[in-house]
This record gives C-alpha cells, structure tokens and sequence, in this order.
C-alpha cells in the first residue's frame, strides 16, 4: 500500500480500488512507502510520520524554505528520501541530455529555455524549467547569467540563459531547451500529455525506495542514470 500525503494533516489511500480520505491516526496498517504531493507547510507532519513508521518518502512537493529542506535531509539519514521537482520519467531522462548537450557545445551555442503551464500556476519559471537550467549549468561546469523575458532594447549577452514562461488555459507542462548556433539549432523538448504521467512516476519511485538504506535519492537513481 502507499500511501499520498494531502492537506489538512491527511492522506489518500486507495483501498480495494477506492479512494479513501483518512487521517494519519486512522491508518491502521503501515503502508510500503508515503508519497507527498501536498503542500510545503505539510513536510513536518509527513516527515514526523515517516521516520515514526520508518517508511520511504517520496517528495514531489515544491517550494520548501531552507529550514524545511534542512528538515528534509536530517530526515533522509534516518530513512530513504527521493526528492524531485518533476516525477515524469521522460522529464528527468531531458535532465540528463540537456546535461550532455551543454557539455559537449559549451560556449558555442546560446541557450534559451522555453516552459508553459495551465493559467492557474503561481510560480514562474516552473521547478522543472529552473531544473533544466541547473543541469545545463552542471554540463557547462559553471553558473551563468539567468534572463528572465525580454522587453524593450535587451541584446542578448554572451553566454547568459534566457528563461521564458508561458501560461494559459489547461496546458499540462511543456519544457523545452534550446542550443542555437550560427548554423544549426538542437532542441530537446518534453510535453505531458496527461498529468497521470506525474503519478506513474511517483509510484517508481516509491517501489524503488522501498528496501533501499536511509539517504537522499533522486529520479536518476531510479532511472539508472547515476
């Protein structure tokens, strides 16, 4: 069984094919693993429960301050912790190639990375786009400058990583990185369809967590790209 942490210090389960809202006291049976794909203000709460119970976690939660991620390490030296800004399996393989691009191209191609979401999503540039970026920065073995849009006279900088965000209507997520050379462009590209997708992770995850040692994993142990 595993279990979905929720707001208001509950959890969804699913029993005999339904889903059952219940509170943590409730819970009679110790499930395999907890998922948590609530809130940040509840990482306490799912925390407290999972090294109590010492069972896996799966967080694919975003936004936690420093003190709740201090929180969330302490945690995965008592338990496995897998920790991740997008659960698609697809998303995190383009973490990896964006990775390997930027290593390979270096400083001779501009790099522009392109999200768009449903018109209800409160952060830009999405957790994932931001993690597009850092791998890109991890390839290019440094930190670059970060554009965020452009209006009015905004040449391009060398070397700087233009941020863009779309958002309108019902728009699951869409991430694309851009390398643009003089001569040629590669572009890898991610669009879900469905936000299915994102639970079908989560429940890889949790299967790979369970029986693993404490410690703090993330979607590219799960997928063998470590």
């Amino acid at each position: 069984m595993i279990l979905q942490a929720a707001k208001n210090d509950s959890f969804w389960t699913s029993i005999d094919g339904v889903d059952m809202k219940r509170s943590v006291e409730e819970i009679a049976n110790k499930p395999d693993a907890v998922i948590d794909f609530s809130h940040p203000s509840s990482i306490d709460k799912v925390i407290a429960y999972c090294t109590k119970n010492q069972l896996p976690l799966v967080i694919g939660t975003t936004g936690h301050d420093g003190i709740q991620l201090e929180l969330i390490e302490a945690a995965s030296k008592e338990i496995p912790v897998l920790k991740t800004t997008n659960m698609s399996l697809g998303m995190n393989i383009v973490f990896s190639l964006v990775e390997q691009v930027a290593r390979i191209l270096k400083d001779k191609v501009d790099i522009e990375v392109l999200e768009s979401h449903h018109n209800r999503k409160k952060d830009a540039p999405s957790g994932s786009a931001i993690s597009i970026v850092e791998a890109i920065e991890r390839g290019l073995g440094e930190v670059k400058k970060h554009q965020h849009g452009r209006a009015g006279e905004c040449p391009r900088e060398k070397g700087e990583i233009g941020i863009h965000a779309i958002r309108g209507g019902n728009i699951v997520g869409y991430h694309e990185a851009n390398f643009i050379s003089d001569l040629e462009t590669v572009k890898i590209v991610h669009e879900a369809h469905d936000r299915a997708v994102f639970a079908q992770g989560a429940v890889e995850a949790a299967k790979y967590l369970v029986g693993k040692p404490m410690g703090l994993y993330n979607m590219k142990n799960v997928l063998g790209l470590d």
